[in-house]
């Protein structure tokens, strides 16, 4: 897929919580499949945002990795 203008990967990764490689994964599965859902070919800021707040969501409530998407 391809990023559109507005994204910013430092901002995607870049956080006060320590992301393992799994997390950056998990988010940036979750920011694609966010736009496939809106059938969109483009992965938008706002996609890895959503994406980012689930998987730490989940990564605190001590949910296996596997089960972030």
């Amino acid at each position: 897929m391809t990023l559109a203008e507005d994204v910013d990967l430092d901002e995607v990764v870049n956080t006060k919580e320590s992301l393992t490689g799994a997390d950056i994964k998990a988010i940036c599965t979750e920011a694609g499949l966010l736009a496939l859902g809106e059938r969109r070919m483009k992965v938008f800021m706002k996609d890895f945002t959503k994406a980012k707040d689930k998987t730490l969501y989940l990564k605190k409530q001590n949910i296996p990795e596997l089960l972030y998407s």
